[in-house]
Formats: C-alpha cells, structure tokens, sequence
C-alpha cells in the first residue's frame, strides 16, 4: 500500500519536515510494509522556488535588489532546467512581501514599488535566461506592477511629460507609459509566466498597516486609466476589475508585454516536477495543516493535491491539530479529517508533544485504513 504525506501550513514554530517524519513513522507503525512518499516541503522565503528545487534542483544566483520600500537588499532567484529550457524561477515575497509592510505607515505603503521584481527579472535576462517564471503571493505594493516595468525600462511619464524617477509608486502620477523598450529587451526571445496566488505557510503579521479607502481609490482609479490607456496604444484588451486588488498585482502589467497568466502556481509546479504522477500513484494521500478550515482549503498546495487525489478516486485524509466546520463544501475533499486538538505549543516540549501526537494520530489512520482495505 502507497501512502503520500503532503504537510500545508502551519505556523513558524512547526518543523514540516517533522510532521512528515511522524505521520511517516506512525503509519510504519500500523503498517510495517507500506510504501511512503513525501511530498516536498519548504519553509523557504523562496517559496514555489524552493519547492521545485527540492523536486527538480538547480542552484540559486544571487543578485542585488531594491525592495518595496526602497531598501537595497540582495536575494536570490532559482535558475534550473524545465523542458530542456533554462528556466528562472522569481519568488516576489522576497522583494514586495507583506513582511516588508510591517511598522510601515500608510505613506510608505501608498509609495512603495514593485521595482525590484523587474531589477532581478533583467538579471536573469542578462544571464541568457530566456524562459522566466514570476510566483505572486500577497503584497505590500500597491503600483499595479507599473514599477516592475520600469526597471525593465519603460518609460513612465506625468501628465506634464516628465519622467516618473525610480524608487517612486509610478501609478500615483503616471499619464503616460511606453513599453517599446521593455518589449525590445524580451522580444520574442523571452518567455515570461506569472504563477498566481501561491500561499507557502501561515506567518504571523504585526503592526501592519492598510491603505485607507480614498488612497486604494484613488490608485485603482489611476490604474483604470493607464490600462483603457495602453489598452488603445498597444491594441490590447486588459479591463482589471474594480472589486478586485488588481493594484496589488503586477500581474495586469505584465498582460502588457503579453506574459502568459496562470491561476493555480502550484498546478503549474505539479506539472513540470512530475508530481502530478507521484499522486495518482498513490493508495493513500494524507495532508496535514494547522487547521482545516476555509482558510485551509484556498491554500494552492493542499487544495491542488486532494481535488488531483479525488479525480484519481485516491482515498484522501487530512490531520490537523484541530479543524472548525466553517469550510462548507470543501469537506468534500476528503475521505475523513483526524485532529490531534492541540492548538498551543509555546515552548520544546510542546512540539515535540505536538509531532508525538501526529505520529499515534498516523498509527490510528493506518490501522482504519487496513482493517477497511
């Protein structure tokens, strides 16, 4: 019997590892012979980078960069071989993530800029890479990824014909945008692919501040403008929509130089590392989070895994630590929930507490499992 282990979200003081070596070792317990795999794991800042060099490898290059708030940092991004492409893999939570926004005031959020993602976007050109893959997640930006642009050299100009400096929002002022040199430095050559709405673990954010409503409407409004704008210079046909957080995103601006635009980033990842196969060669697919909650069940990992397990027919069930019943249809997903009920672990001896009880809650699962196979 093949069993595959797939830990979500927790917390920072979780090991996921850990929790795989318990579930591991608890369905070992009950079942000495059965065959397990594990699906990889990070707890990496790189996020879907880091998963698929866990899965596929690579090396990492590191490259100097401008972070929202235009502070120079240095990151790095994945260089690997994906369908014999060298492929760069740019996770932006490094550069824009919601980290970066705390302490910062509404100012600083409303004039923070997505600059950076395009400074390592053209290190990666510069390098000879030519197939160049963004993951998005939630961020602290809020310039409709007309920044990132710039560092990729478009010209972003006021209503006066000025142009717009670096290290500035540039959808506060911007009239005008011209992308003749952005498109002369990708052409053809260069294939770019924005992952949405990848969500790596639950982290914990403090003293963070929101845009107030007159700042994101007046932002959006702007946004509006620029897109109806190069919509008629480039024969395009972009509407973002107004309820949604579409300054948030660089993704409409890179619809600007025609980069493909996928929903599901981890969909993309299951696909090219070949775990789509590792899961529908399985008997058993166990997942395991914090909670199963609503939450829970729009995480891209785990949501991808179980509805691939549930179209295979493949038995799936979810351990948790405690889960809540506000999660309506998604209960559908699995084929039963277990819970150990602990939800405090503050100190050494909680979390090792904690794995302990993965590893029985595991060994009960696999007893049900063989009694009813």
């Amino acid at each position: 019997m093949k069993f595959i282990i797939s830990p979500g979200k927790y917390n920072s003081q979780i090991d996921r590892a850990k929790i795989s070596e318990s579930i591991s070792q608890g369905i070992w317990n009950a079942i000495p012979d059965a065959e397990i795999a594990t699906m990889p794991v990070s707890d990496s800042e790189y996020g879907v980078s880091s998963l698929v060099y866990h899965t596929i490898g690579g090396r990492w290059i590191s490259t100097p960069f401008f972070d929202a708030f235009w502070q120079n940092k240095m990151g790095s991004y994945l260089y690997t071989t994906i369908d014999s492409q060298e492929t760069a893999i740019i996770d932006t939570e490094q550069v824009v993530g919601l980290s970066l926004a705390e302490n910062k005031s509404k100012t600083e959020l409303f004039h923070a800029t997505s600059y950076g993602i395009g400074e390592m976007m053209l290190d990666a050109v510069t390098n000879g890479i030519k197939n160049i893959v963004i993951c998005l997640g939630k961020t602290s930006i809020a310039d409709g990824g007309i920044g990132a642009l710039q560092a990729l050299g478009a010209k972003v100009r006021d209503e006066s014909g000025n142009l717009i400096p670096q290290g500035e929002n540039p959808l506060i002022n911007a009239f005008d945008v011209e992308l003749e040199s952005v498109k002369e430095l990708l052409s053809d050559r260069v294939k770019v692919t924005i992952l949405l709405n990848y969500a790596d673990s639950i982290k914990e954010q403090q003293n963070r501040e929101e845009l107030n409503e007159a700042q994101t409407s007046y932002l959006l409004d702007s946004l509006m403008f620029i897109t109806e704008k190069m919509n008629r210079k480039y024969h395009l046909e972009l509407h973002p929509e107004v309820s949604t957080d579409a300054i948030k995103t660089v993704a409409g601006a890179f619809a600007m130089i025609d980069a493909e635009i996928l929903r599901s980033s981890f969909e993309w990842v299951a696909h090219v590392t070949g775990m789509d196969q590792v899961i529908r060669s399985a008997d058993i697919l166990i997942s395991a989070a914090e909670d199963i909650s609503e939450e829970f069940m729009h995480d891209d990992i785990m949501y991808y895994f179980n509805q691939t397990a549930g179209k295979s027919a493949i038995p799936t069930f979810a351990l948790c630590n405690n889960f809540s019943d506000d999660f309506d249809n998604s209960a559908q997903l699995f084929t039963g929930i277990f819970s150990t009920r602990m939800s405090e672990y503050e100190d050494k001896d909680d979390q090792e507490k904690l794995y302990k009880n993965y590893e029985t809650t595991a060994r009960q699962l696999g007893r049900t499992v063989q009694r009813f196979s």
